[in-house]
């Protein structure tokens, strides 16, 4: 059997590195994502007037998920786009990716890379297979995909910082229940890793200043990695709880057969 033709469509903008539309991924029934209705992406906060535009025309933008604590929030809003919706759907809480009031997210990443007991890939994992069990988590899933269903027409964007933990996580679910099949989930997961190079430099950099500690530099590198475990341990979650992400969402976000038929039926073609 052939493998499926497999396309990242990275939308090509002046200030946003990780933007793609999930359009085009194939289905393991032969289906494929329509076009111009899944975005996701990483930070807006650089987006420039011709970004805007494009997204707004040419993706025909209706509505925008911002999936990132109150804290990431008030430090780089997202750019006010007429007559596209807004909403905040934080998929998890500052302590979580230790985020602090106080300070910046470099200086709040340092010191709890100081504190840890914890390997960096243990960390991570940990924190994706949080995702699955937080109550807090599990009601702004579900809030997503509410947000999914209630969307007829026109595009969805939805983002956290970089476009890879929580994004990558509200990705996974979705592509599964529309069907695709998981080995193009996890490369389309991995694709951020090339996207997200300048993010990931940037931040790698100020932390090796801020700390010139071996430790939070080798740290700081995996937290901003790509790593297909990470994601592998979010679907072993879902799957030693609730037998298969179908399941998980019917029980989890309240997606019934009837819902996850609609989904279908909103974002295939």
């Amino acid at each position: 059997m052939s493998e499926k033709k497999f396309t990242i469509r990275r939308i090509p903008l002046k200030g946003l590195n990780n933007t793609r539309d999930l359009g085009g991924l194939e289905t393991t029934d032969g289906r494929k994502v329509k076009k111009h209705r899944l975005i996701r992406s990483g930070e807006l906060a650089k987006a420039t007037k011709s970004d805007i535009d494009t997204l707004k025309y040419e993706y025909k933008l209706k509505k925008i998920v911002d999936l990132r604590t109150d804290v990431e929030m008030e430090r780089k809003p997202d750019p006010d786009i007429y007559e596209v919706d807004f909403e905040h759907v934080p998929f998890v809480d500052e302590s979580t990716v230790g985020i602090t009031r106080e300070k910046s997210v470099v200086s709040s990443a340092v010191s709890m890379i100081k504190s840890m007991e914890q390997t960096p890939h243990e960390y991570m994992q940990g924190m994706y297979r949080a995702l699955v069990s937080e109550k807090s988590s599990i009601e702004n899933v579900k809030r997503f995909f509410e947000i999914l269903l209630e969307n007829e027409e026109g595009s969805v964007l939805f983002h956290c910082s970089a476009g890879k933990d929580r994004v990558g996580a509200a990705t996974a679910i979705l592509l599964s229940l529309l069907g695709v099949d998981r080995k193009t989930i996890i490369r389309d997961y991995l694709a951020t890793q090339k996207f997200g190079e300048k993010y990931n430099k940037k931040y790698e950099t100020l932390a090796a200043v801020l700390s010139k500690n071996k430790r939070v530099t080798e740290y700081a590198g995996v937290f901003l990695s790509t790593n297909k475990d990470f994601l592998l341990a979010f679907f072993a979650e879902i799957e030693e709880k609730y037998s298969s992400v179908s399941e998980y969402a019917r029980i989890c976000l309240g997606l019934d057969a009837e819902k996850q038929e609609k989904l279908k039926a909103l974002y295939l073609e």
